[in-house]
């Protein structure tokens, strides 16, 4: 005697629909995972060409005050590169 599997006629239909949901969770991994490389690329621009000139611009402002001629081109200094950085590594 053999049994019956009442869900035996609906399983190409259930794998299809298995095979597109687990597709669709894949573009989604992917994507974040490329979001997390861009962000992780970001800090690490952060780190090696914007905060030295984070520094110096604190360092202007608390020696020649914050809207002295020094202050003002380390500053401009300091968020060119933070702009080019983003530019770079943009988020989506």
């Amino acid at each position: 005697m053999t049994e019956h599997n009442p869900f035996a006629k609906n399983a190409p239909q259930r794998a299809q629909q298995l095979a597109e949901e687990a597709i669709k969770l894949l573009k989604q991994a992917k994507a974040l995972q490329h979001q997390a490389q861009v962000d992780a690329a970001r800090v690490q621009g952060y780190q090696q060409h914007s905060d030295g000139l984070a520094f110096q611009f604190l360092a202007a402002c608390a020696e020649y005050g914050e809207h002295s001629p020094q202050a003002g081109k380390a500053r401009e200094r300091w968020l060119g590169a933070r702009n080019a950085i983003k530019a770079q590594f943009p988020r989506t």
